[in-house]
């Protein structure tokens, strides 16, 4: 072998220890959607459900700046609008019942199936009908829904019927829709508005739709931005984080932030790469993330705990005073969501943390 040929190799060699494990790095080893890492594996979350991957996709989707709104931020039931544009489905006189299969992620091996009918509403001077329906907990029965907590859900469009099978459903709405339910805190509330905020930016990154966001597709800025709006000490709608958490947890403390309070919308850092929590299973060990700039793109992920994460957790004195005044002192017309989107219009910033 020639001197010249040694050297290249060389050089080769060098040049590949040089990577290193971030969000957006080459992972040492992969199967469907498992990345393998030092720290433990991380997935990215299903985006089909295996009982309806076969439905037809229609075409319907989620309508997020709807679902955002303070007004529909309960705890006890969750509000589903969806835009559906699907010509088969809209011509139909057949009543319309919404097949769910919902899944609370801090106890993602376990599932329900629930059917309820949906409402079409015609939209003025627009080609889709928006489609409504509620979630909610029957007298009687195991709640369905809890406060302050992360769901996925998988919809499908069905004929009503007396028995559901593949031969009443017009198909399945593409992807899943991720919701949070809301609580009877400021803090509570401000987490719903938080991640509501992240999902849909998911959502439209997914579809590949214009975000309108005004940060980089960085994790860190990602983070900042998404809890701006409701933080002390903000500037300009970004996040200071030092100021704000000025204590910091471990990662192996996770489980119990998660048992005593919640964990929607706190912050980690580890080495290279920043990420937001959604929820803790305490059966697998893992959590639930969004992370911007996984693999150049926004995706929802689960992830193995590692103890030597930095936890930035949100607490009652982290949120602005005055972010739910508006709707407090309002006859009901006006909301926070509505408040906070205001506040960012201006927002040019990219944040240089």
């Amino acid at each position: 072998m020639s001197r010249k040929i040694i050297v290249s190799f060389m050089l080769l060699a060098s040049v590949a220890t040089l990577v290193c494990e971030t969000a957006t790095a080459i992972p040492r080893r992969r199967r469907a959607n498992y990345y393998y890492y030092s720290s433990g594996f991380t997935q990215i979350a299903n985006k089909v459900d295996d009982e309806t991957a076969s439905y037809r996709p229609l075409e319907a989707y989620f309508d997020y700046d709807a679902a955002q709104s303070d007004e529909v931020a309960f705890a006890d039931k969750i509000h589903v609008f969806l835009n559906v544009w699907d010509k088969e489905v809209l011509a139909s006189d057949d009543s319309l019942v919404a097949e769910v299969k919902i899944t609370d992620t801090s106890d993602y091996e376990t599932s329900r199936t629930v059917r309820v009918p949906i409402t079409l509403s015609e939209v003025a001077d627009e080609e889709y009908q928006l489609a409504t329906f509620e979630l909610t907990n029957a007298d009687g029965e195991e709640a369905l829904i809890q406060p302050a907590t992360v769901y996925r859900l998988f919809i499908s469009l069905h004929r009503k019927a007396a028995k559901y099978s593949e031969t009443t459903a017009w198909g399945r709405v593409p992807g899943p829709y991720y919701v949070v339910t809301s609580g009877d805190t400021d803090l509570m509330r401000a987490r719903h508005q938080i991640v509501m905020r992240t999902f849909r930016e998911w959502y439209y990154t997914e579809r590949g739709w214009n975000r309108n966001a005004s940060y980089p597709m960085d994790c860190h800025a990602y983070y900042l931005w998404a809890t701006g709006a409701c933080t002390v000490g903000a500037s300009n709608g970004w996040t200071n984080l030092g100021p704000l958490f000025g204590t910091y947890h471990g990662g192996g403390n996770i489980a119990d932030l998660m048992a005593s309070d919640r964990i929607h919308g706190d912050y980690v850092r580890k080495p290279g790469h920043t990420f937001m929590l959604l929820s803790y299973d305490a059966e697998m060990g893992h959590v639930w993330t969004m992370e911007a700039n996984f693999n150049q793109t926004i995706e929802v992920c689960i992830r193995s705990v590692d103890s030597g994460w930095t936890v930035g957790h949100l607490e009652p004195d982290h949120i602005r005073a005055d972010l739910f005044k508006d709707v407090a002192d309002s006859d009901g017309s006006s909301d926070a969501t509505a408040w906070v989107e205001t506040s960012l219009a201006t927002d040019e910033s990219v944040a240089s943390q």
